[in-house]
């Protein structure tokens, strides 16, 4: 089963307290100036309701949102 873009928004819109609209797939983390706290929820949540392991130093301050959504969806379907 594939994971959509949209699941994975809500996590970052929960765990940021950003806007679904900042959100943008070329908009990088750290243009959104999202903490490394948020980070490491952003990748616990993501494997609690995504069954998705994210090792939290793959996420680069210069990795954009949408990069993100795709490697999560790459693990997913490995």
């Amino acid at each position: 089963m594939s994971i959509s873009p949209d699941s994975i928004l809500d996590i970052f819109e929960t765990e940021t307290g950003l806007p679904r609209d900042k959100l943008r797939p070329e908009a990088t983390l750290a243009e959104l100036d999202i903490a490394s706290l948020d980070l490491v929820s952003i990748a616990f949540e993501v494997e609690d309701k995504l069954g998705v392991e994210i090792r939290t130093e793959e996420l680069k301050p210069d990795m954009t949102v949408g990069a993100l959504i795709e490697q999560i969806q790459l693990l997913r379907s490995a």
